[in-house]
């Protein structure tokens, strides 16, 4: 695995990312918790439902923001490799696997 940096964004931009990345993560856990409810199913069921519906558009929203930001700022990409952000720097990475 290599790592070559491709770029940086702004404080703002960094925010907006990482905002989505602490939700998806937070949905995440709340639905890996959801068996340890002791909710009737149906209640289990509707939660479910509202946690799959809302990680969906999450996911949406961040495939947006790394497709938009590459369009932006011209990143370097690779067929076998992703984007990864430092939230310390701001800065861009490609990780690409070999």
């Amino acid at each position: 695995m290599s790592n070559e940096k491709v770029g940086i964004v702004s404080e703002q931009e960094k925010d907006e990312i990482l905002n989505l990345y602490e939700r998806k993560t937070a949905l995440q856990e709340l639905f890996s918790s959801l068996p340890c409810l002791n909710n009737d199913i149906a209640e289990i069921e509707l939660i479910y439902e509202k946690i799959v519906a809302d990680l969906g558009k999450t996911t949406v929203k961040l495939e947006h923001w790394w497709s938009e930001k590459a369009r932006k700022y011209t990143w370097k990409s690779s067929a076998n490799g992703s984007w990864k952000i430092d939230f310390n720097t701001n800065e861009i990475f490609l990780i690409k696997v070999e």
